[in-house]
């Protein structure tokens, strides 16, 4: 069939939507009409380059729609039920699946960049029938896609999938990175570094678990307010000086220091924001690093004497340990019930010929949280 698609070419370059054409689905895969897709901070880290992936290449990997075919086997969803991509596969029988750690899935880890979990890719140019590589297995920048099974995840009839698109990425790895990955106790704080999407995400996270403190710390003022309208009790306003940052966090947290801090930006810069994150834990406090660092990136400034010394813990969060397929439905309970906040996370809607402009937006970072592309 043939559909509209964002194609990136190159990194750095303007995509180009234009006519492609898309396989039907294969055994055990899925065909869905795409409603809506986030324009996540993680598709900049590939849209420029820092994170290299197989061009052409159809970018996405936070999106919602409908079922409009299966392929054979298929038995967990059926035409016309609305699902919720997600953009790291879980097969559910390899080891890491079994053992409770569905976002190291051996399916996700070992297949190749651009492709299906089978090798071979579902969409074509129109113009000589050339292969255009998928991403994350799900390449939600399109007004449909083919995605496995284990990516789909079914929600509610009543489910508004222009909000429940942010539970496929970026929610789910803030929130999940604090209610997942570590256990706040009610008193506990909490340093988050990245007022993004998932920042915003993680901070309702810990607000919603007990956090007496919850310090938000952002170069932007604009995205410090909003995160206050998310639970963050304290402001931080990041100049690029390390220690003028940890000096005013430690002022917050009576010179002790907080007991977890949470790295949620990522990116070329990681080595700073992952530094104000390990100096500003207490002894015995913990620094997650949630953020895609950039492959440029090959040590972070963590001292192992002062780790060892002082008991402090840093652990790697990838997608925010989630078990999607029981966590995606849970968290549209919570926001169904109003303990989360979903529609104020949305900064701004858009069709999916401006998606050139949504991205120069999320480079100059001070305007939006989360922009989502809604389909016809």
């Amino acid at each position: 069939m043939k559909m509209k698609a964002a194609v990136m070419y190159e990194p750095r370059k303007p995509m180009v939507v234009e006519v492609v054409e898309l396989d039907p689905p294969k055994a055990g895969e899925v065909l869905v009409k795409m409603s809506a897709t986030g324009i996540c901070h993680s598709d900049l880290h590939f849209f420029a380059g820092d994170v290299p992936t197989p061009v052409p290449v159809i970018l996405g990997h936070e999106g919602a729609g409908v079922v409009q075919d299966v392929g054979a086997g298929v038995s967990s969803v059926k035409k016309g039920d609305k699902v919720v991509l997600s953009f790291f596969p879980s097969c559910g029988v390899c080891r890491f699946c079994l053992g409770g750690q569905p976002m190291l899935c051996d399916v996700g880890s070992a297949s190749p960049l651009g492709t299906m979990p089978d090798g071979t890719r579902r969409v074509h140019r129109v113009q000589d029938g050339s292969d255009i590589n998928n991403f994350s297995m799900i390449s939600t920048f399109a007004e449909y896609t083919v995605a496995p099974e284990f990516s789909v995840i079914k929600v509610d009839a009543q489910a508004p999938l222009e909000k429940l698109c942010l539970l496929g990425c970026g929610f789910t790895t803030g929130f999940g990175s604090v209610t997942n990955a570590i256990h706040i106790r009610p008193g506990d704080t909490v340093t988050c570094i990245g007022c993004g999407g998932v920042g915003l995400s993680a901070i309702q996270g810990a607000a919603l678990s007990g956090a007496s403190k919850i310090i938000a710390v952002d170069v932007h003022e604009s995205k410090l307010a909003l995160a206050k309208k998310f639970g963050a009790t304290h402001a931080v306003l990041s100049r690029g000086d390390v220690r003028a940052d940890v000096k005013e966090i430690r002022a917050i947290t009576d010179g002790l220091g907080s007991d977890y801090a949470l790295e949620l930006v990522g990116g070329a810069h990681m080595d700073t924001t992952a530094a104000i994150g390990y100096r500003a834990i207490r002894k015995g406090g913990t620094l997650c690093l949630v953020g895609i660092g950039a492959t440029s990136i090959k040590a972070l400034p963590i001292d192992p004497l002062s780790m060892v010394m002082l008991n402090k813990t840093v652990k790697g969060v990838f997608y925010g340990q989630a078990q999607v397929k029981g966590d995606i439905p849970r968290y549209y309970e919570l926001y169904k019930a109003g303990k989360i906040n979903l529609d104020d996370m949305v900064s701004k809607e858009m069709r999916l010929e401006d998606i050139n402009a949504g991205f120069e937006a999320v480079i100059r970072g001070d305007e939006v949280v989360r922009q989502v592309i809604r389909f016809s």
